[in-house]
């Protein structure tokens, strides 16, 4: 299993201004106030990135369009680790 963290995705389609800006702040806020280092799965960093290119995957589904490899990536690492709903 692969423990590096996580790639920021730099895609931003489907991402509001809004989203992307308060995005950054928790991702700020987590690596100054955050846990100690922890493995990627438990890490609240690593989640925040997996959710946003979750959302910039769904997106580009809705959109018919083709994600970048990096977002295909990062959803693939951490999907085994998805909640149950």
């Amino acid at each position: 299993m692969d423990e590096s963290p996580l790639p920021i995705i730099r895609d931003i389609t489907g991402l509001s201004l809004r989203y992307r800006a308060l995005w950054r702040l928790k991702f700020l806020g987590l690596s100054i106030f955050g846990p100690a280092e922890r493995s990627v799965a438990t890490s609240p960093r690593e989640r925040i990135k997996w959710d946003r290119a979750m959302m910039v995957l769904r997106a580009h589904q809705a959109a018919g369009t083709q994600p970048d490899e990096q977002t295909i990536y990062t959803t693939n690492r951490m999907e085994s680790r998805r909640p149950k709903q």
